[in-house]
């Protein structure tokens, strides 16, 4: 993937929803995070959460559908960063999801991407657009 890094700007990709892009957007979010001088820790979080999203966004929000695409904005903040991923699916209702805690979900393979995400990230937000659904994390660094 050739681009500048700027470590002050927003960088915005697109990629297909095919499983095997979601190393470009890894990549991405990986060299931001160095270049904004994010611990190895903090890094690993991130890395998590937006692999995690991404998937989510390929895999339940487009359906796995290549010809829908997925839209991720990297922003640095100060003091931390901004990572906003966007679907082209039909949305979900987050009260909906069942509580990976409760008991009868506790050795279920699936249902545990959105509680990891928000332990590991500061703040997490849903905008439920039309055609699409958007989540906004924010890591603020350790000082």
């Amino acid at each position: 993937m050739a681009f500048r890094l700027n470590s002050k700007k927003e960088h915005k990709l697109k990629i297909a929803s095919k499983r095997e892009n979601v190393e470009q957007v890894e990549e991405l979010t990986e060299k931001i995070c160095k270049a904004i001088s994010f611990s190895e820790d903090e890094r690993d979080s991130i890395a998590i959460a937006v692999t995690e999203m991404v998937n989510n966004a390929i895999i339940h929000g487009n359906k796995l559908d290549p010809n829908k695409n997925v839209h991720i904005s990297i922003m640095p903040l100060q003091g931390g960063i901004r990572i906003t991923i966007r679907d082209e699916g039909d949305g979900f209702d987050p009260e909906d999801i069942p509580n990976p805690l409760a008991p009868e979900n506790l050795l279920k393979e699936s249902g545990r991407g959105l509680f990891i995400v928000k332990s590991l990230m500061d703040e997490v937000e849903y905008n439920f657009l039309s055609g699409g659904t958007e989540i906004r994390m924010t890591k603020y660094k350790k000082d």
